[in-house]
């Protein structure tokens, strides 16, 4: 970047994002909890539980002109509890900026009381809708759904649910009021996904919705944003829960600082177990990910037969040649190394599970399996027991799935993450569009970072050099699997901005691992710096 003059245009927009990120925080909330957090701001502040509503509204709809203030024509479609009265806000102060607007209301008989009153001041026609055909949005027009909250715990049947219908059908945009209606905060394995509103986008309230982080809800949700309604800081501190989304102040602080005589002897020495006759790329990509992410040292175990291409591609890697010409067969002096890595490319041949089966039973502290690692242990159950304490497995769903079974849904497989992780004393990070990361502890991390151009080969094999580094270099493995899941999507996100998602590939995301690192030190120093003028 500074070679292309961009230097301080760089720095500038990573301050930017870490002073917004500061002002936000990390808890992801069941809905049960979001609606105490109400009730302590409403106690604790105080506020009137109508004047929250107004402020979540115009914090709402800042961002919303944001993104789509170029539209002139907005349609409300509300209900009767206080998703309808945020709803009934946002209609008057679009009306108010100059926008025209339409609202709409479901039929029914009882509004709850701050909905009854925003409804009142809204000064407008209200059609009220008993159902889909009373429902017209005009062309062209944004439909705002404001008709269910995050605290819809069943089904939508009726003529909701009719209404939704007919909202999926038309092509204008949909932006959800805190959550899609139809969509409930966690689980919706009972639920009828043909009655969910399938949003465009949406702004949700202080804290992403749990049911969020799960591919299978995707489409409903469509991108989505957090608004900071300032709901109480107290309450959100006291608060416990187990779920947590990372973000660049967290991993930055959990980065450990560069001492001033660093060497490579003290920045740790790593060893990757990877590659097998025909499958060398994948110990490339993870051999250049970590020699780029602060390692000392990294050893590179591959087939004899392999030596050659290991130390044309990555010169800074140490070749440890096995006895076999094409694959991993047997491991001498683990004990020199701080952390080993194991898997990518490795094939599953009789003398490589006879290798693994040896590693397990000579190598005590903690492990990184990946790839053909893990398809082992799915192969040979009886091998789980003898995972070391603190092993890291970076599986993406179909290799879960082969560990730990089938699961119904993704709600139910985050549940099987966790009993897994406790099970066998690991931290386990299952891939994909927000990596989840579970200590045994039952802590849930879902990761922020990265894009769908990162859905490539090789990437998980870029991830896993990532992790080696991080763990050679003496980190605990939770904060090693946050800080290089996090790292490793924010180079994904640099990359496309240059090239385009459909120009990402694994190869570039290794090769400018520097950016993150850069990005994350200057979080860092920035943080520091503040507490430093504090004290």
């Amino acid at each position: 970047y500074a070679s292309r003059g961009l230097g301080d245009v760089y720095k500038r927009q990573i301050l930017k994002r870490l002073s917004r990120q500061m002002r936000m925080l990390n808890k992801i909330f069941k809905t049960l909890q979001i609606a105490e957090l109400d009730r302590y701001t409403i106690e604790h502040e105080p506020i009137k539980s109508i004047d929250l509503m107004e402020r979540a509204a115009i914090k709402w709809t800042e961002k919303f002109l944001e993104i789509y203030g170029n539209y002139v024509r907005f349609t409300v479609i509300a209900g009767r509890g206080n998703n309808g009265g945020d709803g009934f806000v946002i209609a008057r102060l679009l009306a108010e900026k100059g926008y025209a607007v339409t609202v709409f209301q479901l039929a029914g008989t009882k509004m709850s009381p701050d909905c009854e009153k925003n409804s009142e001041r809204w000064k407008g026609k209200i059609v009220v809708v008993s159902g889909e055909n009373d429902f017209v949005p005009e062309e062209n027009a944004v439909i705002i759904d404001a008709m269910f909250g995050s605290g819809l715990n069943c089904p939508v049947t009726g003529p909701a649910a009719g209404v939704i219908h007919k909202i999926n059908a038309v092509p204008n945009r949909v932006v959800a009021v805190d959550i899609p209606s139809g969509l409930m905060g966690e689980d919706n394995s009972g639920n009828d996904r043909d009655c969910i509103v399938r949003a465009d986008y949406t702004l949700t309230f202080q804290f992403p919705k749990l049911a969020f982080m799960f591919p299978e809800n995707a489409a409903f949700v469509g991108k989505w944003s957090i608004v900071d309604i300032g709901l109480h800081p107290e309450g959100i501190s006291l608060t416990s829960t187990p779920y947590y989304y990372l973000t660049e102040r967290l991993v930055a602080d959990e980065l450990p600082v560069a001492e001033t005589f660093a060497h490579k002897g003290t920045n740790g020495h790593g060893l990757l177990i990877a590659g097998s006759q025909g499958m060398m790329g994948a110990a490339i990509l993870a051999a250049k990910a970590a020699v780029r992410s602060g390692l000392g040292l990294l050893s590179c175990h591959i087939p004899c037969g392999e030596r050659q291409l290991i130390q044309m591609a990555v010169p800074e890697a140490l070749a440890d040649t096995d006895l076999s010409e094409c694959c991993f067969s047997v491991l001498k002096n683990a004990e020199k190394y701080d952390a080993i890595a194991v898997g990518p490319g490795l094939g599953q041949k009789p003398e490589t599970v006879r290798a693994l089966k040896m590693l397990l039973e000579e190598w005590k502290r903690p492990l990184i399996l990946d790839a053909d690692a893990l398809n082992i242990l799915a192969a040979h159950p009886a091998l789980l027991d003898r995972l070391p304490e603190g092993s890291i497995l970076t599986p993406h769903p179909k290799e879960f799935e082969r560990l730990a079974g089938k699961s119904g849904n993704d709600f139910e497989r985050l549940n099987k993450l966790s009993i897994f992780a406790s099970r066998y004393n690991v931290c386990i990070l299952q891939k994909g569009a927000h990596t989840v990361i579970v200590s045994p502890a039952g802590k849930y991390w879902f990761n922020m970072t990265g894009n769908p151009g990162m859905a490539k080969g090789g990437m998980g094999d870029v991830l896993t050099g990532v992790i080696l580094a991080l763990s050679a270099n003496g980190m605990p493995s939770e904060e090693a699997v946050k800080c290089a899941v996090y790292a490793h999507g924010l180079v994904g996100d640099y990359v496309a901005e240059e090239v385009g998602e459909r120009g990402v590939y694994a190869g570039l995301v290794a090769e400018n691992m520097g950016k993150a690192w850069h990005t994350l030190e200057l979080v860092k120093n920035e943080v520091i710096r503040n507490k430093s003028q504090r004290l």
